[in-house]
C-alpha cells in the first residue's frame, strides 16, 4: 500500500465521518484498525501455530457422515 493509498483511505474515513449521521466512533475506529492491519500486512488473525495445528490433530473425523 502506497502513501497515496493510505491518504485516500484516511480521507474517505474522514469524509464518511463528517457527512454520514449514522457513522459513530466504533465505525471510525474499526475503519482505522482495518487500515492499520492492511498497512502492517496483518490480516487480523493472530493464531499461534501450536494452537492451530494441535486443534486439527486432535479432531477425530473417522465417524463423520456426509
Amino acid at each position: 500500500m502506497t502513501i497515496q493509498d493510505i491518504l485516500a483511505e484516511l480521507q474517505n474515513i474522514k469524509e464518511q465521518a463528517v457527512n454520514e449521521d449514522g457513522i459513530g466512533k466504533e465505525s471510525i475506529l474499526e475503519a482505522i484498525t482495518d487500515l492499520i492491519h492492511d498497512v502492517g500486512g496483518n490480516d487480523g488473525f493472530d493464531f499461534e501455530p501450536e494452537y492451530e495445528y494441535d486443534a486439527l490433530n486432535s479432531v477425530d473425523f473417522s465417524e463423520l457422515q456426509v
